[in-house]
């Protein structure tokens, strides 16, 4: 990967950051364990419930891209916690987003 990386950058000019591809899940089973799951092939059959993880994300932004933040927080399946005007220019945003980028069956907070 270090290689791909390296001629990346080389040959298109390019800055890449470069981080892991799946955040950790727990599944609690109908059996009452929980594991902690890194990819999909870990995932239990027999399932009670699948907790992953959020963020509190508090963000200040100038008031004309309001708009453009709460439609990719939306996007990133973010909830809407709520907004304030701290000056006439700036503006508080605080949602709730999954680390994970898809879509879940099932999730709980």
């Amino acid at each position: 990967m270090e290689i791909v990386r390296e001629r990346l950058e080389r040959e298109f000019d390019l800055d890449l950051l470069i981080t892991a591809p799946t955040v950790a899940y727990r599944a609690r089973q109908r059996d009452g364990d929980v594991v902690e799951v890194h990819n999909p092939a870990e995932m239990p059959r027999e399932l009670e419930s699948v907790e992953e993880p959020y963020v509190k994300a508090s963000v200040i932004v100038p008031k004309e891209y309001v708009g453009t933040i709460m439609e990719l927080a939306n996007e990133r399946r973010g909830t809407f916690d709520h907004l304030e005007y701290l000056s006439e220019e700036r503006v508080l945003l605080v949602y709730e987003i999954p680390l994970a980028r898809s879509s879940s069956t099932s999730t709980t907070s």
